[in-house]
């Protein structure tokens, strides 16, 4: 007699033969498939399984609490997991090749044979440029003309590598490889820090080194260019003959001996740029009374300390052993917002240097992962202000470092070295920190959110100023700012900056619209000058050859189209200072409350004219501050 088969009903599930619709369920919840053994012809066992039948209200039952977080985890888990898979595929690919480092360290040991071999040159004046030949010249623009000291050629005392080659973080498409060399002691004299002797004789010594690499074949296109922008420390590019000229660039930086000048005296508040020197006036000024030169002290600290920065780097990062990977993606992620390069960036060298900074003080484990590496890192410069509370990677300095305090009185945002001397943010705006604040917060909301793919937002997508800014204009015919110098008193501050009038005038400007513009926006940028190149047989090009400066607004769309300006009280003591920021625009108003205030009030009829409002505040204030600039918008 044949065994009666499982019928199977409509809903695809399968019931065991004699079943009721009341066994189906227990106190409303469905219950689970049942199973039941028969014999096989061999004796064993099979197991045959019965799916029950949902009721109606089973089948769209709400999923409860436990169920819910359990779908929620899953959810984050893949998104977690896929976003960590697209990010290991992106550092396979941004990676050097072993046939690439090959090729690099090929050239580096020709390169460092031929700077060994760099011949003597008898001793002259600094400002005597007769020993060099017609087709090179000195990377740096000589404002003053003449300066104390003597200057000859001599062999590097040593050649070393530097920066993220040596330390594994060397990423593509850029592919650039430092390269430090070593002035001998007896080219240099202790008091060579004062006005601009020890730069002049850095420059003079890389357009000695090109004039004598210049006859090699194994060396091909030269050209001198500026660390982030900065025009005291010019560096020769080399790159190798033939088909590889692209592949990559040697960065030759020319460094005085370790210690040869002594920390302390680049603090910020002294100075070591004579206002006498650099105006050809006579003064009755103390060295005391000069005011301080702190970038210039910075420019010139910064050469000391390379090789002390790598061994601080590898020490660190050799306790963790995803380090390299989270700062190669530090470095994409700042790379796409068009962060890195350029005067003020926020570098390559900085992205180590926050990483060991969150290692050391065990805000991220050596443990963690590149993912984990850049979500903390992005996280701790989403909710740090530098601009406000500084921080320092010193765990103990000597008694002459400076402060927090005093390193916040000469720089807009602070972040110190090991040594507790240099602040390495000395060129940064708090603009440009606040973009970069602004560009960490927004990363971390798409990385937490699912329906987002946070890989392309995070990692592929370019974010030029044009497309994160609602308004965007630029200040062309930059030569003027030297005249809004003389008019704004910045003496001593173009002094410091070494006569560079554009970086001299553009804090002023940021702060000047930052007042002017006030609630109206979110965000102010600013673009970054680039790093300026040129061949060694050219001069060095002049500080209005930079770029147009490009200014980015992100506004606040319920006060960006206000036409009124309404200001303090007539009787009350902020009323002058109104009145003195805008100048003629400014009248005193009565208002339907009964207020007398001080006001502005901006022309904007229809909404159009009124979209204008935020063009017809910053041409006023440059106009009326810094002369007459063409503003293109």
């Amino acid at each position: 007699m044949k065994k009666k088969q499982p019928v199977v009903e409509d809903t695809g599930e399968m019931i065991p033969p004699g079943s009721s619709h009341e066994e189906e369920e227990e106190n409303g919840a469905p219950v689970k498939a049942k199973r039941s053994k028969r014999e096989q012809a061999g004796g064993e066992e099979e197991v045959v399984y019965h799916p029950v039948k949902l009721s109606r209200s089973d089948l769209y039952r709400p999923p409860s609490a436990e169920e819910l977080n359990q779908l929620k985890e899953a959810e984050s888990l893949f998104h977690c997991s896929l976003l960590k898979m697209q990010m290991e595929e992106l550092l396979k690919e941004v990676a050097l090749s072993e046939r690439r480092k090959q090729q690099i360290d090929s050239f580096i040991q020709t390169v460092t044979k031929l700077l060994q071999t760099v011949p003597d040159s008898p001793e002259v004046e600094v400002s005597d440029l007769s020993w060099l030949s017609g087709a090179v010249k000195v990377p740096f623009l000589l404002v003053p003309k003449t300066t104390k000291g003597k200057f000859h050629m001599a062999p590097p005392a040593s050649v070393d590598l530097i920066g993220s080659y040596p330390l594994g973080t060397c990423t593509k498409p850029r592919i650039t490889v430092d390269l430090a060399v070593t002035i001998p002691a007896d080219v240099l004299h202790p008091k060579d820090v004062v006005n601009q002797r020890y730069p002049r004789k850095r420059a003079l010594y890389l357009a000695g080194l090109a004039q004598h690499l210049t006859s090699s074949p194994d060396i091909g296109a030269m050209s001198y260019s500026c660390l982030h922008g900065n025009r005291l420390r010019p560096v020769l590019l080399l790159t190798p003959p033939g088909k590889e000229s692209s592949s990559f660039t040697v960065r030759v930086h020319a460094c005085p001996p370790p210690g040869f000048f002594k920390p302390n005296r680049f603090h910020p508040q002294r100075n070591n740029v004579r206002t006498e020197w650099y105006t050809g006036l006579q003064t009755s000024m103390s060295e005391s009374s000069e005011p301080p030169t702190p970038h210039y002290n910075s420019s010139v600290l910064g050469d000391l300390l390379p090789r002390a920065h790598l061994q601080f780097l590898s020490a660190v990062s050799s306790q963790c052993s995803a380090f390299a990977d989270g700062v190669a993606l530090l470095k994409v992620w700042l790379r796409q917002r068009e962060l890195d390069q350029g005067t003020g960036c926020f570098n390559g060298f900085l992205a180590s240097m926050l990483l060991t900074y969150l290692l050391t003080t065990h805000r991220i484990s050596n443990t963690m992962t590149a993912y984990q590496l850049l979500r903390n890192s992005l996280n701790f410069l989403a909710t740090t202000d530098l601009t406000v509370n500084g921080i320092s990677l010193a765990r103990d300095p000597d008694c002459t470092a400076p402060s927090l305090a005093e390193f916040h009185s000469a720089f807009q945002v602070v972040f110190v070295d090991p040594s507790g001397h240099l602040n390495m943010c000395a060129d940064m705006t708090a603009c440009t920190y606040k973009q970069l604040q602004h560009e960490a917060s927004v990363s971390m909301e798409f990385w937490d959110d699912p329906t987002v793919d946070g890989f392309h937002s995070l990692l592929m997508t370019p974010k030029p100023m044009i497309r994160t800014s609602d308004h965007v204009f630029q200040l062309c015919e930059l030569v003027k700012l030297q005249s809004s110098c003389k008019k704004l008193n910045l003496l001593s501050e173009l002094m410091d900056h070494s006569g560079n009038y554009v970086h001299t005038a553009l804090p002023f400007i940021l702060s000047l619209l930052q007042r002017g513009l006030g609630e109206r926006i979110h965000l102010l940028t600013h673009s970054l000058s680039p790093d300026p190149e040129w061949s060694v047989e050219s001069e060095a090009p002049k500080h209005k050859a930079q770029p147009p400066l490009s200014f980015g607004l992100l506004l606040k769309p319920e006060l960006a189209t206000s036409v009124l300006e309404r200001g303090p009280p007539a009787d009350s003591p902020k009323a002058a200072e109104f009145r003195e920021l805008w100048g003629s625009r400014s009248e005193l108003r009565r208002f339907q409350d009964g207020g007398i205030t001080e006001a502005v009030l901006w022309e904007g009829q229809s909404m159009c004219q009124k979209q204008l409002v935020p063009k017809q505040i910053i041409t006023h204030l440059l106009q009326l501050y810094v002369l007459y600039l063409d503003i293109s918008y």
